[in-house]
């Protein structure tokens, strides 16, 4: 009988079998090109991957960014070298040429960044039954340390929410508007949730809305508005910055009243009216100014009940500091020379007449620069002053300078670059000196009356007779202590005359056509009067010089010009109110106003 011996195969063996068999399935070889789920890979390469059923993927190295970074590259070997970055949700690679990993999102990555909440508010208002606008939306302060993406989301309960997204282009704080969008459906007061990149932001207190009912019905009374605060070019608007609006109120609601948006500033303010009738409501500006200009806001409101919903109000921004050159005798004696401390010089510096304060007559910075002048400066002295990188701004000339040709050549060049003069002068050499160079040669000067004399000012409408520190038009200016210089021969057309040569201050006033005594120019910045001593005031505002014939100049005891009672030399009868103060107020707030948009360092 034949025995027959069988010999199990070997474990390895089976095992190699097994394995080629499984890699014959799933995965074929062709040229070099690898297959995984398909016989015939892609010859261009190297790993060819195919999901037999299309619902699943490939998976490659997943690190945070952290665990990325601790990866020590060898340049000559890691080029292209390829993880998946969790904390940026974004595939990354190894960049050989910039030397640092590259994302290959399509876009930056996950930004990484924090809010802050004290500085993050709702904009604009929010009522009962209306759609969000464009001016919903979301203020968003935030600490950028990382650039990329960011998606930032707002919600409520209350059948509204807000969504943004966008990309940090740039590290540090910034501020970002999230829109809002929906229908408020409730009167209520609404926490938003927030949530920055997928994660929970815990603002402790929440920002908060509140919803308001549907408007009610009222007028506003936009020529009795009131802005409050100062306004400063590039400087942020704060709480203080508010207009005052008297309203009427006729139907109970909501209210919300916005304006538009002037070089950068705005206003709104919104809430619910709890009774009828007059009452005040505020609204609160935002934004920095951009400009020196004048803001005319239009405000419109949401009142029912087809009452007008549009008005305007005008804000005045802050001029910055300005050089004054002043020219005169004796600074601190009657006031001629305006840089001292006579009173015409304290009216010149008050902060409360032209300054920052909240009740600062014109808003102004002050002046960077007040300089005397003397009475006796020469052409080398004024070319120094009135030209190169820095000129004065403004020029104001008293008692008792009496220029030369030279000199007078130097201040129309000064004019014609933009330059402002305030002249107050008798001199009748220098005037005619300084008038024949800005006009021609036919124009004369010459002296009339005396100490004392009064001169009408016409009912003209301009800055100078009707301007911030008050209206004098058809009022009257006095001569201090001499004669007063007029003019002949100047061009009616580009001038706008203040006073001739009558004095008033008589029972039979009397002059002669055509002779000027006070005028200001039409394109120039200009302005001259004939009396040098006219902001003279020889006492103080505490004992003051009561003289019918000498100190024209008042002002209180704050520094606020005021009329001087009881000037001319006629009789008693004829003697009134002189209001020189208020005029030169008022030109000096002309001539900052001109050097400021129309000036010698501003044109």
């Amino acid at each position: 009988m034949m025995s027959t011996k069988f010999k199990s195969p070997s474990i390895k063996c089976i095992l190699i079998a097994l394995l080629f068999t499984f890699g014959e399935y799933y995965s074929q070889s062709t040229n070099g090109a690898v297959g995984i789920n398909t016989t015939t890979p892609n010859a261009n390469s190297v790993l060819d991957v195919v999901s037999s059923n299309n619902n699943k993927g490939v998976l490659i190295p997943r690190l945070t960014e952290a665990q990325r970074n601790a990866i020590v590259i060898n340049n000559a070997q890691d080029d292209g070298l390829t993880i998946y970055n969790t904390t940026e949700d974004c595939i990354n690679y190894w960049s050989l040429a910039d030397n640092e990993w590259k994302s290959v999102c399509g876009q930056m990555g996950k930004a990484v960044f924090t809010v802050d909440c004290s500085s993050s508010k709702a904009m604009g208002s929010y009522v009962k039954g209306k759609e969000l606008t464009s001016s919903n939306y979301l203020s968003i302060a935030v600490n950028v340390t990382k650039l990329g993406n960011y998606t930032i989301t707002g919600t409520t309960p209350n059948g509204y929410n807000f969504y943004g997204t966008g990309v940090f282009l740039n590290t540090g704080v910034q501020t970002i508007q999230i829109p809002g969008q929906g229908t408020p459906q409730n009167v209520q007061t609404d926490n938003i949730t927030l949530e920055a990149n997928g994660a929970a932001v815990n603002c402790t207190p929440a920002i908060s809305i509140a919803v308001l009912s549907p408007a009610g019905s009222y007028t506003m009374s936009c020529g009795s508005a009131t802005v409050n605060g100062v306004y400063k070019v590039g400087t942020a608007l704060t709480a203080s910055n508010t207009i005052t609006l008297p309203v009427n109120v006729s139907a109970l609601g909501s209210y919300t009243v916005t304006t538009n948006t002037v070089d950068g500033i705005s206003f709104s303010g919104s809430g619910t009216f709890t009774s009828t009738g007059n009452q005040n409501i505020t609204l609160q500006g935002t934004g920095s100014p951009s400009s020196t200009t004048v803001k005319t806001m239009t405000i419109t409101s949401d009142s029912q009940g087809g009452v007008s919903t549009t008005c305007s109000v005008n804000v005045i921004v802050v001029i910055p500091k300005k050089k004054l050159l002043t020219i005169g005798t004796a600074p601190n004696g009657c006031g001629y020379n305006v840089s001292g401390t006579s009173p015409s010089g304290m009216v010149t510096k008050a902060a409360a007449n032209f300054g920052t304060l909240a009740n600062s007559i014109v808003k102004y910075e002050g002046w960077d620069q007040i300089i005397d002048g003397t009475d006796s400066p020469s052409a080398a002295q004024l070319t120094t002053w009135t030209t190169g990188a820095n000129p004065v701004d403004i020029i104001v000339i008293g008692y008792a300078w009496g220029m030369n040709a030279a000199e007078a050549q130097v201040l129309r060049n000064y004019l014609t670059k933009g330059g402002v003069i305030v002249a107050y002068s008798e001199s009748n050499s220098g005037m005619q000196n300084l008038l024949r160079n800005v006009f021609d040669g036919s124009v004369n000067t010459g002296s009339v009356n005396s100490a004392g004399s009064i001169y009408k000012l016409p009912l003209t409408n301009d800055e100078i007779l009707n301007g911030p520190f008050g209206d004098i038009r058809g009022l009257q200016w006095g001569e201090d202590a001499s004669a007063t210089t007029y003019a002949t021969g100047l061009p009616s057309s580009e001038i706008t005359v203040y006073s001739g040569d009558t004095n008033i201050s008589t029972a039979s006033p009397s002059g002669t056509v055509g002779r000027v005594t006070a005028f200001k120019h039409n394109s120039l910045n200009f302005i001259w009067v004939g009396d040098g001593g006219f902001n003279s005031q020889c006492g103080t505002v505490a004992a003051p010089n009561t003289s019918d014939t000498i100190c024209p100049f008042y002002a209180d005891t704050n520094y606020k010009p005021i009329p001087k009672p009881n000037y001319g030399n006629g009789a008693a009868a004829y003697e009134m109110n002189v209001y020189n103060s208020i005029f030169y107020a008022n030109a000096l707030a002309w001539a900052i106003k001109k050097a400021e948009f129309n000036g010698i360092n501003t044109q």
